[in-house]
């Protein structure tokens, strides 16, 4: 690397909602196809990737998430230097705000970040393509991350994404309870009680590329959202909570544990009105276009 080149790169790895998710048929593998509205959100871990160092080492600050091994930001940037032939070394160092285990794409947006990070910062750069086939062996939601799309319809796994024009801009409620959930016990869990495939009619979506809010409303469900329920009845209380408060569309994003409510009108006031000793963070963020 030329002593011009660039050798630190600082990336906000933003989190996403699931504005609606169908779990379709099962895959021999054993993975759902699926159908998804992504939508980013401004809650966002900072991530800085450098590629200096005799060593290779990832930092994590506000969460526990577990053996650095196992990490996807770890994992993100040894298969690109496997698939770019470098970097050899590195230092990965995150502060996390996006919950873990809550279904708002953290793990996957900080592994994104750093796919980005390291491609900025590579003399040879990876071509689009290749970086998103990194993606997808990573994760489902993370060739979404990786996009610049702000509101995208995946399908496949939801690594194929079809992008539409940004939504107007709305006031969001995330209301997380002190406990996360597992994407391979909620799929688990629809697998074993055999659960419709969709919860009920949904609107189609319009040809082209632009959406309204009453399309929206329309579509919102989450096929997870009732088994996961099941196991923890505290996610439906706090979905309920949001309806009561006038929130026009209130579920749960993801495989959970997260549930988020999008206002037409300002949030003010409801924050705290919502932190209870059953939520562990109430955040209001906005959508990121």
């Amino acid at each position: 690397m030329s002593g011009a080149a660039r050798i630190t790169a600082r990336v906000e790895a933003q989190g996403k909602i699931n504005l609606f998710l169908r779990v379709l048929s099962r895959e021999p593998s054993g993975y759902h196809q699926l159908e998804t509205l992504f939508q980013r959100i401004a809650l966002a871990d900072s991530v800085s990737v450098s590629t200096t160092g005799s060593t290779r080492s990832l930092d994590c600050s506000g969460a526990d998430v577990g053996p650095v091994e196992q990490n996807l930001a770890w994992r993100a940037a040894v298969a690109f230097a496997d698939a770019a032939g470098g970097p050899k070394n590195f230092r990965i160092e995150i502060r996390k705000r996006i919950p873990v285990g809550g279904g708002l794409g953290g793990g996957s947006a900080d592994a994104a970040a750093v796919l980005r990070a390291l491609n900025g910062l590579a003399e040879k750069p990876l071509a689009d393509s290749a970086l998103a086939a990194i993606a997808f062996s990573l994760g489902a939601d993370i060739p979404y991350l990786l996009s610049a799309h702000a509101l995208a319809l995946g399908a496949g796994r939801g690594e194929k994404l079809f992008p539409f024009e940004p939504l107007a801009a709305r006031q969001v409620i995330l209301s997380v309870p002190p406990f996360g959930v597992s994407s391979a016990d909620a799929f688990g869990w629809f697998a074993e009680q055999k659960a419709a495939r969709h919860s009920g009619t949904r609107a189609t979506l319009p040809a082209g590329r632009k959406l309204e809010w009453r399309t929206i409303a329309a579509l919102a469900a989450n096929d997870l959202e009732g088994v996961v329920t099941a196991h923890h009845p505290a996610i439906g209380a706090l979905r309920d909570s949001l309806k009561q408060r006038g929130a026009i569309i209130a579920q749960m994003s993801g495989s959970g544990s997260s549930v988020f409510g999008v206002f037409e009108s300002s949030v003010k006031g409801l924050k705290s009105e919502l932190e209870t000793s059953t939520v562990e963070t109430v955040a209001a963020v906005q959508f990121v276009n």
